[in-house]
């Protein structure tokens, strides 16, 4: 298992940066992760795409902190897409039946187009 990680990757397009998630995400973690998206929030940041690929689990904590993040993307006009959820979290996003909530992708450029989708109204199929 990894080591809890989170960090900023940069900018993948003008206002879209790119996140990035490795290791586990028990109740600890989650407070890490409300905290570095409050960060975000506080510099203005609206969109981000948040690369799952190296998280090993997550907990319903992990899981509430993502959702929380999401929540106050969407109300400063913005969203959170996931791109590459390794198979144990994207069990988790399908057992808590969050399709509807969340909008996932296979990869980054995936992310990206549904970036610019959100970005006109409209609503990507979950994938």
């Amino acid at each position: 298992m990894r080591a809890f990680k989170i960090e900023k990757a940069g900018t993948v397009e003008s206002g879209t940066i790119e996140v990035k998630l490795e290791g586990q995400i028990g109740i600890e973690e989650a407070a890490r992760v409300s905290a570095f998206f409050e960060d975000l929030e506080k510099a203005g940041t609206t969109w981000v795409i948040v690369n799952l690929k190296g998280v090993d689990f997550i907990s319903t904590a992990g899981v509430g902190a993502l959702l929380y993040a999401v929540g106050g993307a969407r109300k400063r006009g913005g969203d959170i897409v996931f791109a590459e959820p390794s198979p144990k979290t994207k069990a988790v996003f399908e057992f808590l039946d969050l399709h509807d909530f969340i909008v996932t992708t296979a990869d980054t450029t995936g992310a990206l187009a549904a970036v610019k989708d959100l970005k006109t109204g409209a609503r990507p199929k979950p994938k």
